[in-house]
This record gives C-alpha cells, sequence and structure tokens, in this order.
C-alpha cells in the first residue's frame, strides 16, 4: 500500500486528502499524519491503515451522520450526501449507513410516514405531489408507493379546505381571473381536475 499523494484540503485547510495507490483513502490533520509517520511515496503498513480507518475515520464519519441526525429525521440519501459533503470516502459511507440502518437511525420507510402525516396536518396536498417532494429527497418509488397505498389521504376534503382558506370567504370568486388563480394553485398542490372540479362544486353548493 503507497502513499501516492498527500493534499492539503480547499474547504479545510486544517486538513489533508490521503491517496493510497492512486485513490482517495480518508482525510486527517497534520497531527495525525505526523503521528502515523505518513509520507508521500511511502510504502504505509496495512495495520496502520486499517487501525486509521477504524478508530478514527469511521467513527468520526458516524459522529458526523448521527449531530446531522440529531436535527431531524433525514433519509439515507441526505445522510450520504452530508458524508460526501465532509469528503467521506464511499466505502466508510457505506459502512456508516449499514450501521445507521441496523439500529434504526436511518428508515426511509418511517421518514416517508412521518413526512406525509406532518405535511397532511400542516400543509396538505395530494399523494401525487407529496411523492414528487419525496422523491426529492432521495426516497426511493417503491416505498413512497408503498407507504402512500396504506396512507389515508381525503384529496376532496384537502382540495375544498384550501379553497375554503384561500377564496376567504368571498364565493363566488369575483371574476374569472380569480377564479383561475384559485384553480392554478389547487393544480400546483397537485390535485387533480376532477379533484378540483369537485371543490368548486361543494363551494358552489355551500353558496
Amino acid at each position: 500500500m503507497r502513499i501516492t499523494a498527500i493534499t492539503q484540503q480547499k474547504r479545510d485547510p486544517n486538513r489533508y486528502n490521503i491517496f493510497i495507490d492512486g485513490v482517495y483513502a480518508f482525510a486527517l490533520p497534520m497531527q495525525d499524519i505526523l503521528y502515523f509517520k505518513l509520507k508521500e511515496g511511502q510504502e504505509a503498513a496495512e495495520e496502520t491503515i486499517a487501525f486509521i480507518h477504524k478508530n478514527l475515520i469511521y467513527i468520526k464519519a458516524q459522529d458526523t451522520a448521527l449531530r446531522f441526525l440529531g436535527y431531524k429525521m433525514r433519509t439515507v440519501q441526505e445522510i450520504r450526501q452530508k458524508l460526501l459533503e465532509k469528503e467521506f470516502a464511499e466505502d466508510v459511507i457505506v459502512e456508516v449507513l449499514v450501521f445507521l440502518e441496523k439500529y434504526g437511525y436511518a428508515d426511509d420507510r418511517e421518514y416517508c410516514r412521518r413526512y406525509i402525516r406532518e405535511r397532511l396536518r400542516l400543509k396538505p396536498k395530494s399523494g401525487y405531489a407529496l411523492g414528487l417532494e419525496l422523491r426529492q429527497r432521495g426516497v426511493s418509488s417503491r416505498i413512497i408507493e408503498e407507504v402512500l397505498a396504506e396512507t389515508e389521504i381525503d384529496e376532496a376534503s384537502d382540495a375544498l379546505r384550501w379553497l375554503e382558506k384561500k377564496s376567504r370567504g368571498q364565493w363566488p370568486p369575483e371574476n374569472e381571473k380569480k377564479k383561475k388563480q384559485l384553480f392554478d394553485f389547487l393544480l400546483r398542490k397537485g390535485y387533480s381536475y376532477d379533484i378540483i372540479k369537485e371543490a368548486f362544486r361543494q363551494m358552489e353548493e355551500r353558496r
């Protein structure tokens, strides 16, 4: 195992990227590089690299992920992206994700359930729109579809509530432009034409 390069990081000048056999391995502060006597162009003992990986790099990556999760629940993809931003190697990231999933710290299915439940409580959207948001967070389509299938979403009632809120008690809309604005608003929430038309019909009946 030859150390082929040691380069200072641009993002964090106090840390240095270590390349072994031409491949990025990990990053260390200079004091650790000196302590383990790592020098560019020299061979490194496998035992030393294994020790660094297990006792320094992996622990730091695990701690980074757990602190990131301390603020709120995250998707697996969001955790991966955070660790990539911190310049951890892929094998370390995979190892950390295995740990997090094993002990329930990272669970995309549970993330979906909580996300949908909270969104429906605070700012309802259609199942389709919620699915798009979750995909943007890296959740797989299969998990999203399964969680949506087990979730009771009353899109007709939600659309009607939005219409009541946005019309502010003024019904019917004062003109076609206002009516179109309300219609387009519900479209952006992901509701279908049929659901929106039904909400408008119910508003007409209430009048």
